[in-house]
């Protein structure tokens, strides 16, 4: 009993070492960072795979396939211009700032709910017709 109350304190000591490094924006558990596409509400949106779930963020510097859907998504519904190679720099950034304002959401360029719910989206069905997804 000792030992694996000396591994679970060990292993709590080393988590709480690696959520410090974690950037404050991105490190709350109500909203991972989207680390892969999927289809929710007719659209191609940002996910995180492991629940899955579309209740996840995206911030500059993040690099994963959830900013290669949110690149496709402000290419072919705000004609963004953007390279699709997953990496949120500050072009994707300030094209994400540009959807915000036009969707009428906070303008702040991270990507999360509230702009999941604010921008249109890549549709499913391949159309032109970008839709809202709740």
């Amino acid at each position: 009993m000792r030992k694996v109350k000396a591994a679970l304190a060990a292993a709590t000591t080393f988590a709480a070492g690696m959520i410090a490094l974690v950037p404050a924006s991105t490190a709350t558990a109500a909203t991972p960072t989207c680390n892969s596409a999927g289809t929710y509400a007719g659209a191609w949106v940002p996910i995180y795979r492991a629940t899955p779930s579309v209740n996840c963020n995206l911030v500059q510097g993040t690099n994963s396939v959830g900013v290669r859907q949110l690149q496709t998504t402000l290419n072919k519904c705000y004609r963004a211009g953007l390279v699709e190679d997953g990496d949120f720099g500050p072009a994707t950034r300030n094209a994400l700032i540009n959807a915000q304002r036009a969707a009428g959401t906070p303008a702040d360029g991270e990507y999360g709910p509230n702009t999941r719910k604010a921008i249109k989206h890549e549709p499913v069905d391949g159309s032109t017709n970008c839709v809202r997804v709740p």
